[in-house]
């Protein structure tokens, strides 16, 4: 509940610096990345990240305007400029944390009775303003499709293709994507790639998400390493890492598994499937979009790929007939295609379908499969 709280103060800030700034601040990041999801798979957010073209003197006008409008007193909505002292980054980025009101019991904000007066409970947000000298193409939607808020003002947001790349550089640990040190945050980015690409493929464009992602790939190489820029190492890192995040369901990786189960518990409701076994396929899927992306090949076969994905689904069996079909198909599909998978094929007998499937799965051997499959259910 706390964190849907904060949520909803980002949805409710970001609108009172809209209000301000108008077209020259736009949206990014998670709180984003909802506005483009079915509701049923949102999740919350606890930053607000936004692009913003102006000078920093603009930006703490914004904000002073905002004070003046909302505090009330010494505590809340004042706005405290954060400075790290081993800074990341030196992209032009100024971070500011406020303190805001909570409906919420010591017990739902898990603080201690003893250790605060119930009075001066509160929650705090932080926000973040990315210094741009143009602003980046973008959409006004609503919040009505929200699954926290139903809120008929419009939210300028960052277009979807742009926000994708965005979220795809955050992949590579090693290189230019969030580090391993920071696992919480790594998985949270993955879960809003892997998102994306299962329920936006039609809307991305690809030409926009590789221009977009080269660029920035290259912008946070140098923002990070001294030496020349290297976009195969790069590409290298992001398929490790995604190759471990393809073999999370094997019980080998605790420490990614326990990071999951975390996410599950603070981001999501509890009818979202976001288990090792989906995080595996979605590895995979977004494994050879990357392949593809980098190779220059469109994404059309990941669209057949997913079509073969929802065959699999088996939606016109139920009960022991299903069971039925769901064996013979692994079979069938192991017999035939185990040679693609770096998983052993005695293992592949025991995995789910759709396992199977993302496992074997390869750009020249999807019109093989989906014949096999296709033929098997009709």
């Amino acid at each position: 509940m706390g964190r849907l709280e904060l949520f909803l103060w980002d949805l409710e800030m970001f609108l009172q610096i809209q209000n301000i700034l108008g077209e020259r601040i736009v949206l990014k990041g998670g709180a984003a990345v909802q506005f483009y999801l079915p509701m049923e798979v949102q999740r919350t957010s606890v930053d607000i990240d936004m692009i913003f073209c102006g000078t920093k003197e603009e930006i703490d006008s914004t904000l002073t305007q905002i004070e003046s409008k909302l505090a009330h007193d010494g505590l809340l909505f004042r706005f405290k400029q954060h400075k790290p002292k081993n800074p990341k980054t030196e992209l032009p980025l100024y971070t500011y944390y406020t303190k805001v009101p909570t409906v919420l019991t010591t017990k739902e904000l898990n603080v201690a009775e003893d250790e605060l007066n119930v009075k001066q409970i509160f929650q705090e947000i932080k926000i973040e303003f990315i210094q741009e000298e143009k602003i980046p193409d973008y959409v006004k939607r609503t919040g009505e499709n929200i699954f926290a808020v139903n809120s008929p003002f419009e939210y300028q947001i960052l277009s979807l293709s742009q926000l994708f790349a965005d979220k795809l550089t955050t992949i590579g640990c090693n290189t230019i994507g969030v580090q391993n040190d920071r696992m919480d945050e790594q998985v949270k980015q993955f879960y809003d790639v892997m998102m994306i690409s299962k329920y936006c493929m039609g809307e991305l464009v690809f030409s926009e998400v590789k221009g977009k992602y080269l660029s920035r790939a290259e912008a946070e190489w140098k923002d990070r390493s001294e030496g020349a820029y290297d976009l195969n190492r790069i590409t290298e890192d992001v398929r490790q890492q995604l190759d471990r995040y393809s073999m999370v369901d094997g019980g080998e990786d605790p420490e990614l598994k326990k990071y999951i189960a975390d996410f599950n518990g603070l981001y999501l409701n509890s009818k979202v499937q976001f288990t090792p076994q989906n995080v595996s396929c979605a590895a995979m899927r977004i494994r050879m979009m990357y392949d593809l992306m980098i190779e220059g090949e469109d994404w059309h076969c990941i669209e057949q790929a997913q079509q073969i994905e929802a065959m699999l689904e088996l939606p016109h069996f139920s009960g022991r007939e299903r069971g039925i079909m769901t064996k013979e198909l692994r079979i069938k599909l192991v017999e035939n295609f185990a040679q693609y998978s770096s998983i052993p094929a005695n293992i592949l007998k025991s995995k789910p379908l759709r396992r199977v499937f993302w496992a074997i799965a390869k750009v020249d051997n999807l019109d093989d499969i989906q014949k096999l499959v296709s033929a098997k259910l009709t």
